[in-house]
């Protein structure tokens, strides 16, 4: 039998309140847990953009971009005026890098499409907006893009400006293979327009940036002597030009096939080939780098002396219509390009004359000296040059006045200028003798020989001195005949002896020989027209005197 429950049974009452009780404390549970689960909705809702409201802002979108496009593909106008109002125009792009590199790519578009007046003001204020952010490495290339598109239309003083800036970015960044060719560049411009001074400064700027660059640089380095050699060539410091070349072939004796713009390497050390007379090499190289360069305006400059060593050197081997036809190129490429008083003219027609000279075109080669004069005012090394083949192109047209009148201005510019040029002194007083000859001055005729042979005395061993300085001595020994003058005769006729061969030779014992006989020494008399091989004649006259139309090898 179980024992009764201590616990007293629930009454109904207290039954309900439970029950009461626990349905209040589910509804609070399911209220809490509705609200919470609300908020959260809610909250996901605030930041998910409805299904219409996207729909709508991507149509806005595509409605901006197509307008973009349109205006973009549309025209060169429409795409400058996106330009000049991109502040507007590209509001809608919310990324600004992104906005940047848009504009930056219109303004590309638009330089493509020969735009490029137009695009500077936009490039100027993105690449300047770069370099204030320190974006170097970014915009140093952009601002060299746009010095080439400049450069591409002729536009060399803005381009200029350009370059300056991009070398200003490679600088900072320490990009030395582009810091040599913007460089380089900017040298090339400077000789266009004549300033010469700040070519040269920049072109050893060029050359210390280049040191930088190791051993494998040395094509480079090479590139930038020549480019030295041909600057220092230019204005007249021919030895400083010379030692140039040898150094840069001494550093790369081979072209260059890897490093750097082949074209523009080509042509350097084909002037440097050149200069160590190595013409075959030399014409190769130029003819390369004509190929490579023919879409680079920017190497016009180059290019033209390209040009000019090819006429250089068909002119040294006798091809001398060859020798025109390349130096008419060169007058055709840069007409229209070069400004009128560029140093270019004056070279290009004092080379035209003296090859006019060689083919015995008198009247051309006078039109083309008058015309190189005109435009050498700041040139001695031309002027001298071109009044000296004025001087030889009267003297072949036999007008001697008019050629002597030429030759001393010549002189005088040597002398003042060139002392130390002994060759050429040599040959402008060898022709101002012959001159003086043909008008009848023969004691200036004297005075000018006697200058050839000290000067060429002074020179170097060459086959062209050699053939000068015999011309020389056996004119000015002809002029003391014709004076009577028996003893400086023989004295000069001694002289030159053991520079003759084969019939000069003969001839030179012959003249001995009379002159022997005026002073009645007939034993030497004796002897010399035995070696001679001449039957001994009792001469009225002077004998023939050499011919002056001997070869000059000014180019």
């Amino acid at each position: 039998m179980q024992a009764p429950s201590p616990l007293k049974p629930l009454s109904p009452r207290t039954k309900w309140l439970i029950a009461l009780c626990l349905c209040a404390l589910v509804m609070l549970l399911e209220f809490l847990t509705y609200h919470m689960a609300y908020r959260i909705g809610y909250d996901e809702g605030m930041l998910t953009t409805p299904p219409v409201v996207v729909q709508k802002s991507d149509e806005k979108a595509m409605q901006n971009l197509s307008r973009f496009m349109a205006d973009v593909f549309a025209s060169r106008e429409s795409l400058a005026g996106i330009l000049d109002n991109r502040e507007e125009r590209l509001a809608w792009i919310r990324d600004p890098e992104l906005r940047t590199e848009t504009a930056w790519g219109l303004t590309r578009e638009l330089i493509s499409r020969d735009g490029v007046d137009r695009a500077l003001p936009a490039a100027r204020e993105l690449i300047d907006a770069g370099y204030a952010s320190g974006r170097y490495r970014v915009w140093a290339p952009r601002a060299d893009a746009v010095a080439k598109a400049l450069l591409a239309e002729h536009q060399y003083s803005p381009a200029y400006g350009y370059l300056k800036t991009a070398v200003e970015g490679y600088e900072k960044e320490g990009m030395a293979e582009p810091l040599v060719r913007a460089l380089q560049t900017m040298s090339s411009i400077d000789q266009m327009l004549n300033r010469n001074e700040e070519a040269n400064v920049l072109l050893q700027r060029a050359v210390d940036a280049a040191a930088h660059l190791g051993t494998d640089a040395l094509p480079v380095r090479s590139r930038l002597m020549a480019a030295q050699g041909r600057l220092a060539r230019a204005t007249g410091r021919i030895p400083e030009s010379r030692a140039y070349f040898k150094k840069a072939l001494a550093l790369c004796p081979q072209p260059d096939k890897t490093t750097g713009d082949l074209a523009l390497a080509s042509i350097s050390m084909g002037e440097a080939m050149l200069e160590a007379g190595r013409k075959d090499e030399a014409r190769e190289l130029f003819l390369k780098g004509l190929t490579g360069s023919e879409n680079a305006s920017y190497l016009l400059n180059d290019c033209l002396n390209a040009l000019r060593g090819l006429a250089r050197i068909s002119t040294e081997q006798g091809n001398y219509e060859e020798a025109l036809a390349y130096l008419y190129q060169a007058e055709g490429a840069a007409r229209g390009v070069l400004p009128a008083d560029h140093a270019f003219w004056a070279g290009l027609y004092d080379q035209r004359g003296w090859v006019n000279i060689m083919r015995k075109a008198a009247p051309e080669a006078r039109a083309d000296f008058l015309k190189a004069i005109a435009n050498s005012a700041a040139s001695p090394v031309i002027s001298a040059q071109s009044l000296e083949g004025l001087g030889k192109a009267w003297l072949d047209a036999g007008e001697g006045d008019k050629a002597r009148e030429n030759l001393q201005k010549a002189l005088q510019l040597r002398e003042s200028h060139f002392a130390s040029d002994v060759l050429s002194l040599g040959r402008v007083y060898y022709s101002l003798g012959l001159a003086s000859d043909m008008a009848g001055d023969r004691e200036s005729a004297l005075h000018a020989y006697a200058g050839a042979v000290d000067s060429l005395l002074k020179c170097g061993e060459g086959p062209e001195r050699r053939s000068l300085l015999v011309q020389s001595y056996l004119c000015k020994a002809y002029a003391l005949c014709d004076g009577e003058q028996w003893k400086e005769a023989v004295e000069t006729f001694e002289a030159v002896l053991p520079m003759l061969e084969g019939e000069q030779r003969s001839e030179n014992y012959k003249q001995l020989g009379r002159c022997y006989d005026e002073l009645g020494m007939k034993e030497k008399a004796d002897a010399c027209w035995k070696e001679s091989g001449f039957p001994r004649v009792r001469m009225a006259s002077p004998g023939r005197r050499p011919s002056g139309n001997a070869r000059s090898s000014r180019r």
